[in-house]
């Protein structure tokens, strides 16, 4: 039974929330691609702060498990290492000096879209991956499984402290960044690993990925300048628009057939 204070207008499904003084603050931001995290609503049981940012929490009916046991081990418990590595540029909890609504603080210390690091912790699984996140600096490590050992360039890591490496563009199923190091060094991307679907290429040729940090990419860059693309090509999309255009050509032919044979025979029987 619907009655009348199940509907509402269409300006309140237009603008379903209220921008804060804090959103306001953030928006103004032009830095490309950083991250919000707020502790004025539940992180994951609530959308409203991914209304107006990307935000490091949200909802989801199911959950990626992966992501959702980082936020238990470790975000929830405050862990900072673990924040700064998601690229948390902005942090909005309660105003304590003065109104006590939400205030938006800038974090110093977000690692940023992506960055090298100078050492590889590796770890003997999965759970021992997660537990070294507990106290760890994101700039000065990252935190291997070791079944990615086979990893090109990883097991001999180099680093230069004047390298960097830079977001040049964003899209949902495209990254590209520039950079620039005297050695051949990994670098961690404030990415999700996901290896059934992202696909990398530094300067036109593939590019080896690895799991790091539990949940994020990592790659080895060779020495020098060079840009590296990330694009989402899962390979079971492209057969099924294959197999879909397959289809569709052979039904236009079919079609084509058919009204041919059918043209022929009015043609040879003008009396039919």
């Amino acid at each position: 039974y619907l009655n009348d204070s199940r509907f509402v207008s269409k300006k309140s499904m237009d603008e379903p929330f209220e921008p804060t003084e804090a959103d306001v603050k953030i928006l103004q931001d032009t830095t490309p691609d950083f991250r919000v995290f707020t502790t004025m609503v539940s992180t994951f049981n609530d959308a409203s702060t991914s209304y107006f940012h990307k935000s490091i929490g949200g909802y989801h009916g199911a959950k990626l498990k992966r992501y959702q046991e980082l936020w238990e081990n470790q975000l929830s418990k405050g862990n900072m290492g673990v924040i700064n590595m998601l690229n948390t540029r902005y942090i909005i909890q309660q105003d304590k000096s003065g109104s006590g609504g939400p205030v938006a603080l800038l974090n110093p210390l977000a690692c940023g879209n992506a960055w090298f690091v100078p050492q590889i912790q590796w770890a003997e699984n999965a759970d021992a991956e997660l537990k070294a996140l507990t106290d760890f600096d994101p700039r000065k490590k990252a935190v291997v499984d070791s079944r990615f050992k086979d990893t090109p360039g990883l097991q001999a890591v180099s680093f230069d402290s004047s390298a960097s490496i830079s977001l040049k563009s964003y899209r949902a199923d495209k990254l590209v960044y520039t950079y620039h190091s005297n050695a051949a060094a990994p670098v961690v991307f404030s990415e999700i690993y996901y290896d059934k679907g992202w696909k990398a290429t530094c300067n036109g040729n593939d590019l080896p990925l690895f799991r790091c940090n539990y949940v994020l990419r990592g790659a080895v860059l060779p020495a020098g300048n060079g840009e590296v693309v990330f694009e989402f090509r899962p390979e079971a999309y492209s057969r099924g628009e294959q197999l879909s255009l397959i289809s569709s050509i052979l039904l236009l032919v079919f079609f084509g057939f058919s009204l041919f044979v059918e043209f022929r025979k009015k043609s040879e029987n003008p009396l039919q």
